[in-house]
């Protein structure tokens, strides 16, 4: 089962993780249950390339999809640092900085493999995970004391996704097809402005109010545009790239309470369907990654039992052998 686990198992593992920090505010039950199931996924992936290096190296220089949404694994783990850090601080934020790290190493290894030998049929929505998403640095930089850290990360993060926004928009304008297993990732648009929102509001210091506004304006836009396409999408039979359904509507969701608190913090008057928007948003978010999380669940669980069937029919085949 362990040569069977995706390399987008990682983003149903950064949409968990986030996912209980959308829901820490409500349950801190839920909250852990959702770091537990991502941690489940993320060690499955971990014992694959511990295991299994030359089939993740192989996935990761073949494909700029799994590329680039390897990034996610080190997205998840700074999430996760947080949850443990009330209670082993230092490892936590050891394990934080290492998460970075990873995350610039990988940045700069894909730029090499996939931006210098450039070729736009090759480019996907996931380029933002590679670059942009970097920000849950930011997101998370409050936690372990590192605003300064945070907001450099942020503006590093916004820039390089004011950039790919055109680079992704002309390949999708483009005469390039994209194949029915690619067909998810345009979820990922709505991400990167709502993940940008979140670690603008986390770490900036002086912030301004017209650029908080005209991200969370933007970043709805993109939703409402993914959301369309959602039961299209959905109709698809299950692709390891549904991982893409997961953090972004959880990071969106994110984005708006986190600008309704920061709007009521300044004394404006906040609108009362803006809270129950959040409301909504929280429960679509929600309902989407446990159904995606089911499903890889379920997806794993068959490659087991498919595993199990080829190895007592090899062992059969080997007694029958003997038995002649």
């Amino acid at each position: 089962m362990i040569r069977k686990v995706p390399i987008p198992t990682a983003g149903v593992m950064l949409g968990l993780a986030a996912l209980g920090n959308l829901l820490a505010p409500y349950s801190l039950i839920l909250k852990y249950a959702c770091g537990i199931s991502a941690t489940f996924l993320g060690l499955l992936l971990f014992s694959k390339v511990i295991l299994h290096p030359n089939m993740v190296k192989n996935d990761l220089n073949g494909n700029s999809i799994f590329a680039s949404v390897f990034a996610t694994f080190f997205m998840a783990i700074m999430q996760l640092s947080t949850y443990t850090f009330p209670f082993i601080p230092f490892i936590s934020e050891c394990i934080w900085y290492g998460a970075i790290i990873g995350h610039f190493i990988l940045m700069t290894w894909f730029t090499y493999r996939y931006i210098i030998n450039f070729d736009l049929r090759e480019v996907f929505p996931t380029y933002f995970i590679a670059y942009v998403g970097i920000i849950v640095a930011s997101v998370t930089a409050p936690t372990f004391n590192q605003h300064h850290l945070g907001e450099y990360i942020f503006w590093f993060g916004f820039i390089a996704y004011m950039l790919l926004f055109l680079l992704v928009t002309i390949r999708y304008c483009s005469k390039h097809t994209i194949a029915e297993p690619a067909k998810p990732l345009f979820c990922i648009y709505t991400a990167p402005m709502s993940l940008s929102l979140t670690g603008y509001l986390a770490c900036a210091a002086d912030k301004s109010l017209v650029m908080i506004i005209v991200m969370q304006i933007l970043a709805q836009l993109l939703f409402i545009a993914v959301l369309t396409q959602m039961p299209k999408l959905l109709r698809l039979k299950f692709y390891p790239s549904y991982a893409a359904f997961t953090f972004p509507f959880v990071i969106t969701a994110i984005a708006l309470r986190q600008t309704v608190i920061y709007l009521n913090q300044i004394n404006i008057a906040v609108p009362q369907f803006l809270n129950y928007l959040v409301i909504v948003e929280t429960i679509l978010a929600t309902a989407i990654v446990l159904y995606v999380f089911i499903r890889y669940l379920k997806f794993l669980h068959e490659q087991m039992i498919v595993n199990m069937g080829t190895r007592a029919k090899s062992v059969f085949s080997a007694i029958t052998n003997i038995v002649k």
